[in-house]
Parts: C-alpha cells; sequence; structure tokens
C-alpha cells in the first residue's frame, strides 16, 4: 500500500492539518488526531513515526488538525492570563471541522474516532463532552481515545505556567529548568531531534497552559462524567506534567463511566509524558488503532462495548 500524506483545509482555511488515506475506500472509521500544547499537526506526521501513515495502511482515514494558534490558523483571542473556555472553545471549533470532513466519508466510514494527546487530549474530551450533549450531532463519534491528561498536576508544573511572562506564547524550553526529566531510557531516541525538524513544534498558547493548570482541575470531572461514548483513556507510568498513581487513574475512570458505556483506563507501563512517542509508543498506538476498530465492529454488535 503506498499512502503518502496531503495538506488538508477545512472551514475556508480556518482549520487545516494533514491527512493520510488509504489507497481504497474502507470501512474503517475515521480517525482524528487532535495534537498538544506547543505541537502542531504534523506532531502525528514524523518522518519515520507517523502515526497518521501507520492508521491508513491499516486502512483508517486519517487526519491530524492544527487547532486554533498553531499551524499557522488563528488563534480565538483568548487573552494569556486567562484559565478558562479556551478548550471548549477550540472544541467547538473542531466540531465544526469534524461535520466537514464527515461528509467525504459518510458513504463508506461507520463513524469517527478521535485521539488526543495532552491538552489536545483535554480539549478532545470537551468534544466528546460538546458532542454528547447535542440533539443532533453533525457527525456520528464512536469514540475516543485519549492519553497524556490527568486531573492533578504537579506542583512544579503549576508554578511554571503561573510564573510565565503574560505573554501571548511561550516558549516550553525556557519553562523546562522548572520541569521535572523522565527517565531519559523511556523516551523514544527520535524525540531529542524534534526541534530540529520544521513545522512540528511551536510556542505554546500560553492561556492553554493555564487552563490545564486552573480552569481543567475545576472542570474536569464535569466533562468526563458527561461523554456518552466509549474511551481510552492512558497516562504514562513517569508522566512528568502530572501525579501518577493508579487510584487516580480510577477516579478519572469512575467520572468517565458516569455515562459511557465502556471506558478502558490503564496506566501506561515504561512511558513518560507523551505516551505515543515513547520507548514503546508503538504498542500504545496499535491499542488505539485496536480501540477504533472495536468500535468500529460495536456499530453492528453493541455488545461489545456494553451497549
Amino acid at each position: 500500500m503506498n499512502v503518502v500524506t496531503s495538506d488538508v483545509s477545512l472551514l475556508e482555511g480556518k482549520t487545516t492539518g494533514v491527512a493520510a488515506l488509504p489507497d481504497e475506500a474502507t470501512d474503517m472509521p475515521v480517525l482524528v488526531f487532535v495534537h498538544g500544547g506547543g505541537a502542531t499537526a504534523k506532531s502525528f506526521d514524523i518522518p519515520g513515526h507517523s502515526q497518521i501513515l501507520r492508521a491508513a495502511h491499516h486502512g483508517f482515514p486519517s487526519y491530524a488538525l492544527n487547532r486554533p494558534g498553531y499551524g499557522g490558523n488563528e488563534t480565538l483571542g483568548f487573552p494569556p492570563d486567562s484559565d478558562t473556555g479556551g478548550m471548549r472553545a477550540h472544541a467547538e471549533r473542531l466540531d465544526l471541522a469534524v461535520a466537514e470532513l464527515w461528509e467525504r466519508h459518510r458513504e463508506t466510514a461507520p463513524g469517527v474516532v478521535v485521539v488526543g494527546c495532552s491538552i489536545g487530549a483535554a480539549i478532545s474530551l470537551h468534544l466528546a463532552s460538546l458532542w454528547s450533549e447535542q440533539d443532533q450531532p453533525g457527525w456520528p463519534l464512536l469514540g475516543l481515545a485519549a492519553a497524556d491528561i490527568g486531573q492533578l498536576p504537579r506542583e512544579n508544573v503549576v508554578n511554571a505556567w503561573r510564573s510565565s511572562a503574560v505573554e501571548e506564547r511561550t516558549d516550553m524550553t525556557k519553562l523546562q529548568a522548572q520541569l521535572t526529566m523522565p527517565p531519559l531510557w523511556a523516551l523514544a531516541p527520535y524525540q531529542f531531534g524534534l526541534h530540529a525538524i520544521p513545522g512540528i513544534l511551536e510556542p505554546v498558547l500560553r492561556a492553554e497552559g493555564m487552563e490545564v493548570v486552573g480552569g481543567w482541575v475545576r472542570e474536569w470531572q464535569r466533562v468526563a462524567s458527561s461523554i456518552t461514548v466509549p474511551v481510552h483513556y492512558r497516562l504514562g507510568e513517569f508522566d512528568t506534567m502530572w501525579t501518577v498513581r493508579q487510584g487516580l487513574v480510577d477516579e478519572f475512570a469512575a467520572a468517565l463511566l458516569t455515562s459511557s458505556p465502556y471506558v478502558d483506563a490503564a496506566l501506561f507501563a515504561g512511558s513518560a509524558h507523551g505516551v505515543a512517542d515513547s520507548i514503546v509508543g508503538h504498542e500504545y498506538c496499535l491499542q488505539v488503532l485496536g480501540f477504533a476498530e472495536r468500535c468500529s465492529i460495536a456499530v453492528g454488535v453493541p455488545q461489545l462495548l456494553g451497549r
């Protein structure tokens, strides 16, 4: 299968991204990847480690979308000292973009599975919550895979964001001295060269950092408990952004199970923050594809997901 990536533009250019499509139409769900803070859609298409190419090779039409403020997209105008509302607004923009994408695949695909990481996972959870609240959603959400997001940020992470300069964007390298490093063996070798690859990393919107240690901490439980679709949730064993322990994963899963019919939640052993790009990231990516296929099969066999 000779799959290549291509640029994608949605909502009259307001949302851009990268696509990887199988050579022929399949009956697999569409995958939509949502990047974290300080990354872009191209972080899912790292040369030699492309998540969207891997997914397309397995038959999944795959799209990585730039959120507002990244990859050349305009920001939504949230001030840098704001700590709430931005994630929901990003989810609303993504909701419209995915609805437009869906029109390209509605004749062959059973639905959409969203894959979010880090701040992008929090936004994806907001997106699933928003979708769950709608009487007539514009597209069928089959499931959500969320990783690298927790509910209790480490104290040094909170302090780093709150003490950062009140500017629109923050270069993450300026915060590194205040953040804890994971074991180096947990990182994939290619991660150390990402800053040299154009277009993959960008300064993070400070409002996102403020919200992930502010509004998100206050709102995560309400968001998670309103989601009505199956969820695959992973938090890396050596995540340095979030407090990591089994009890917190169990708490997150319990909130999701308030309304979700199926939750697969676990610590991901051997991984740091960014499980898909850890030394065992390939395993995680295959887990996500397996979850997406399960969601697809469950359209006809709902017992697979507790429906």
